[in-house]
């Protein structure tokens, strides 16, 4: 690819993908802080996210899905665990990791953000067709697929 105008359009492709992250959060935000003053963070509510998701998960999987280190992680489970939204109990397969389940609370407090995450789906979709964000959403795996490889 050393035709300029193809490095430009790939540098625009990845600026995108980096904005539209900063405008997801920025619109977050300041709502997550409305809807439970300053109880959880917006990277805690990240985390509650992928459980809601899946419900129980391995610390690395959710680490992965936040782009955080399992290091920096701890914390953000430890908050949770003290609100008692979230538990922590060892793998059986390996006592190394960690899974990480919502507690019944945890499972009811989705309940206080459905609003704003439906909000938000419907704002971020905006009059974009669904079979352009389907679209979208293949080639984004794809990418993500060529630089897993």
């Amino acid at each position: 690819m050393k035709d300029t105008a193809n490095i430009q359009v790939m540098s625009n492709f990845v600026d995108a993908i980096i904005t539209a992250r900063q405008s997801i959060k920025s619109f977050l935000l300041p709502r997550i802080k409305e809807l439970n003053g300053h109880e959880i963070t917006y990277e805690m509510f990240q985390v509650l996210y992928v459980l809601w998701r899946k419900s129980e998960v391995n610390q690395q999987e959710i680490a992965n899905a936040v782009q955080k280190s399992k290091a920096s992680l701890t914390p953000l489970i430890d908050n949770l665990a003290k609100l008692k939204l979230v538990i922590r109990t060892e793998d059986a397969n390996d006592r190394r990791n960690k899974i990480i389940s919502l507690t019944t609370e945890g499972k009811l407090y989705q309940k206080k953000f459905d609003p704003l995450i439906h909000e938000f789906y419907l704002t971020f979709k905006g009059d974009i067709p669904f079979e352009k964000i389907r679209e979208i959403t293949s080639i984004l795996m794809q990418a993500s697929n060529n630089i897993s490889k």
